[in-house]
């Protein structure tokens, strides 16, 4: 596996935001997740309107990043979730993400008081004033309101949620992990040969070659990919989607299929809708509309402008001119 891991490589970005959304529901608590300099990876799960507020304040919003760099590096100091208050008072909690000693960013979550907090002695990891300066009456009357309905969480419980989340987020990272070394080695195995793809003339058709070590015929994660595509071209095939049905990130799978196939995935997608529009502009008087929305494209504009940096021509322009052709 190379040295340098970024999180969109090794997981699923979408797939944990759903996660992460429900488990933000379910624990009344607010959630996000980070890379290794603190931007967001994810976006914020039930994140309260008082954080919110705070977070559009200039001054806060400044400490409140401090909080979560800290927060995050004190965590992988530990190797494991570490609790503690931000510079407003809020309970807060980071669980690294480390893989190959690799710190690649952090899940932080919080936003919640503690109940028992005379007998909690949790670290202040940034000192600020906690009144709230600079700012108008309303606005503090406001944010005073906002903190009050804060949800209250007794620590055992707190500790209980972080455990839970450290726990989640390590078999997610080794179950994505995993299957990104048996891929690499699976590659490998096959490195030097690539899938055969050949544009030819008009017809633009693509050759699929299985890859074969030995007397062993290895099948490509890629090889599905294109199968897939060819038996559903009529849907709207996202990067979410494909490297769904091929068990990769969605960052690794487009490295993959770049490497194997010497073509980017949009544009091999695009090249395919693009073929298979031609056929029915010129064997059928569907509208260019339906031609568009049975291929998968939500936007009829789209697929024109696709179409015409494909073919040099509107849709329209190349049905005239082969229907003419095919009527002399």
């Amino acid at each position: 596996m190379k040295n340098t891991l970024s999180l969109e490589e090794i997981i699923n970005i979408e797939s944990f935001q759903k996660i992460q959304d429900d488990i933000a529901k379910a624990t009344d608590i607010a959630i996000i997740m980070v890379d290794y300099k603190g931007k967001p990876i994810t976006s914020h799960s039930n994140c309260s309107k008082f954080c919110s507020m705070i977070r559009n304040i200039e001054e806060y919003s400044i400490l409140c990043e401090k909080c979560d760099s800290r927060g995050g590096l004190e965590s992988v100091r530990i190797k494991e979730a570490y609790i503690y208050k931000c510079h407003k008072g809020l309970v807060d909690f980071a669980v690294p993400i480390i893989v190959n000693n690799q710190y690649l960013g952090a899940v932080m979550a919080g936003q919640i008081l503690v109940e028992d907090e005379n007998n909690v002695d949790l670290e202040e990891i940034v000192m600020a004033k906690k009144n709230f300066y600079n700012l108008d009456e309303n606005t503090k009357k406001l944010l005073e309101s906002e903190y009050n309905k804060l949800p209250k969480v007794s620590f055992n419980k707190i500790k209980s949620i972080s455990q839970m989340m450290f726990h989640i987020s390590k078999y997610i990272v080794e179950e994505a992990v995993l299957k990104m070394s048996l891929n690499e080695a699976n590659y490998k195995l096959t490195q030097g040969n690539k899938i055969d793809i050949n544009i030819e003339n008009d017809e633009k058709t693509a050759t699929i070659v299985n890859l074969k070590t030995n007397d062993e015929e290895i099948e490509s994660p890629i090889i599905k990919a294109i199968e897939y595509i060819d038996d559903n071209i009529q849907e709207n095939i996202t990067l979410d989607k494909i490297s769904f049905v091929c068990n990769l990130s969605q960052c690794y799978f487009s490295k993959l299929f770049k490497k194997e196939t010497g073509l980017n995935f949009v544009a091999y997608l695009n090249e395919k809708k693009v073929i298979k529009a031609k056929q029915l502009l010129i064997n059928t008087d569907k509208p260019i509309n339906n031609i568009a929305i049975d291929l998968g494209f939500e936007d009829c504009g789209y697929f024109i402008r696709i179409f015409k940096k494909i073919e040099g021509m509107t849709p329209k322009k190349y049905r005239d001119l082969n229907k003419k052709d095919s009527s002399i």
